[in-house]
Parts: structure tokens; C-alpha cells; sequence
């Protein structure tokens, strides 16, 4: 990169509990960035196993990072919110725990910046654990409108520390949805978001401890962010977030009832769930080719 340059200051949050290896996997994807002025800011909240003091071993003398320990458990949410007060950088951006940055990743945001838009992200890569696949991958600028209908801007993005204090960070009242809830409101307070097509996150499913944005209450959290947007939201948007309900109880769709949900838009992703819910045995099978690969297909 060029010395010449000014490279303003870019804060990473990322929370963390209870699962150290992959913790300092997330830190040194990091640490590797080729954007050259980074701090990252890693909060654990209140790990009851080795977290703090293996964190503190291994990064505690690295002047770019920054250690802090909730004094008890808070959610990830506070964790984050903690990070971006404490943070002195003119941009923040976060990581979860359990992924990894590619190493261009902060580069690449920072130069599609435009203070035009609310906040940039890009399309982010899906890893299995055997097999890997690509999403969002094309360039678009993601309205209020069409961000209600669907969650199109992955769960991180680069965005103005200020913008993020003006807003109150992240609400620690949803117990899932708090990342899309974020977006939304930051599109709403300050414009059109843009994504970028080139992926540079990667989100670790292959693994088998539950990631933070899992939730049992997941439901009652959706039902929780439909009725706290619902002012800002068209009748597409309302049958959207309904067709997004249906997706995560698995409820079985007719074709009638596919043609009618087909009039509010995202056909494709509708479609999709109608033949997995055809094919639902075909589904089962495919997923445990792309977590376990050929040779888990014939494991029981």
C-alpha cells in the first residue's frame, strides 16, 4: 500500500466466549490484514474456561490489541457495544469468534467507502467444513426497501464509529436479529447501504459449538424486530418477513400458496424452499456432504 497515504484508524470488535482456539483463529485473521492501521478490540464476556488468561498470554503485548473481560455474562451484543465505545478508530467493523477475515478484507472496504452511504459491507463466503459456497457475491446499493424484505447485508459491516454512537449500538434487548436490526437502522438514520461483490468474510458453520447469533428464542426475537420496524415496513415487506418466519418453523408450503408469495418478490429464494420441502430427504444428504464430505454420507 501506498506510505503516502492517510489510512484513518479502523476498530474491529469482536466478543468472545468459551471457545478460545477459535477466538485466536478470528484474532489472527486480523492480525494479517494488509491494511496497515488497525487496533482489534476482543471482549470476552465472563468465559468460565481458559479465554481470558490464554487471550492475555498470547496477545497481551500487542500493541494492537486490546483485551477487555465483562465482570459477568451480557450477551454478545453488550460485548460489542463495550468494544465500540471503548474504540478510538474513525471507522468500526466486527468479526464473530468463530470466522475469519480474508486477509484484504478491511483494504477492500475501506476503499469502497463513500460517506454517500450509511455503511459498506460485501458478500461473504458460507465455509461447511468440507465444502464452501459464495453469497451475495454482486455489487448492489441495498435500499430500506429491499433490506426489509431480506437481510442482504451479511452480518458485518464497515461503518462510522459516530454513526454507530448516534444510534446507541447495538439493542441488547433482541436475543437474535441484533445485527440485521443494527443495519436497518443505520439505513434508515443515514441512506443506502452498498455491498460489494468481493467476499472477504468467512462464516464457520462446520463446527459443532453453537454460534452466537443461535438462539432458542429465535422466534419470539423475529416476532420482537417485525413489530419494532413494523412502521417503516410495505405490505411486501410484512409478507416477506412472514415468508422468513415460515422458512425458519420449516413449515410445509403448497403451490397455491408459493404463486401468492411469488407476487411479493425474492421468487427465487421461494422457490428454493418450495422444492427443498419437496425434496427434503435430497436436502438431509446435501448437507452432510458439505459439513462431513463423500465419506460422511455413509457414516451413521
Amino acid at each position: 500500500m501506498n506510505s503516502q497515504q492517510h489510512w484513518p484508524l479502523i476498530s474491529v470488535y469482536m466478543p468472545t466466549y468459551n471457545r478460545v482456539v477459535m477466538a485466536c483463529r478470528a484474532i489472527d485473521s486480523v492480525l494479517v490484514q494488509d491494511y496497515p492501521n488497525i487496533e482489534l478490540l476482543v471482549v470476552d464476556d465472563a468465559s468460565t474456561d481458559d479465554t481470558w488468561r490464554v487471550l492475555n498470554e498470547r496477545y497481551g503485548q500487542n500493541s494492537r490489541v486490546r483485551l477487555f473481560r465483562q465482570p459477568e455474562g451480557r450477551g454478545a451484543c453488550a460485548a460489542r457495544n463495550r468494544a465500540i465505545n471503548e474504540a478510538q478508530g474513525e471507522f468500526v467493523t466486527g468479526i464473530d469468534d468463530d470466522d475469519e477475515f480474508l486477509p484484504h478484507r478491511l483494504s477492500s472496504l475501506y476503499r469502497a467507502y463513500d460517506p454517500q452511504y450509511s455503511c459498506v459491507c460485501s458478500g461473504y463466503i458460507w465455509h461447511y467444513g468440507n465444502v464452501q459456497k459464495t453469497l451475495f457475491s454482486r455489487d448492489e446499493t441495498v435500499s430500506l426497501s429491499s433490506l426489509l424484505d431480506l437481510h442482504t447485508l451479511s452480518n458485518q459491516a464497515l461503518v462510522s464509529r459516530e454513526r454507530m454512537l448516534q444510534l446507541h449500538g447495538f439493542d441488547e434487548g433482541l436475543a437474535a436479529f441484533q445485527d440485521y436490526d443494527m443495519w436497518v437502522r443505520v439505513v434508515a438514520a443515514f441512506g443506502p447501504a452498498r455491498r460489494i461483490s468481493d467476499a472477504s468474510y468467512q462464516v464457520n458453520v462446520g463446527h459443532e459449538l453453537g454460534r452466537i447469533t443461535n438462539s432458542p428464542k429465535r422466534l419470539d426475537a423475529h416476532k420482537q424486530f417485525v413489530a419494532k420496524h413494523r412502521s417503516l415496513m410495505s405490505e411486501r415487506n410484512l409478507q416477506n418477513q412472514m415468508f422468513y418466519r415460515l422458512m425458519m418453523e420449516k413449515q410445509p408450503l403448497s403451490l397455491l400458496e408459493l404463486l401468492r408469495q411469488c407476487r411479493f418478490g425474492l421468487a427465487s429464494l421461494k422457490w428454493r424452499y418450495y422444492l427443498k420441502q419437496k425434496l427434503s430427504w435430497l436436502s438431509g444428504i446435501r448437507l452432510k456432504f458439505f459439513s462431513k464430505g463423500l465419506a460422511g454420507l455413509f457414516k451413521k
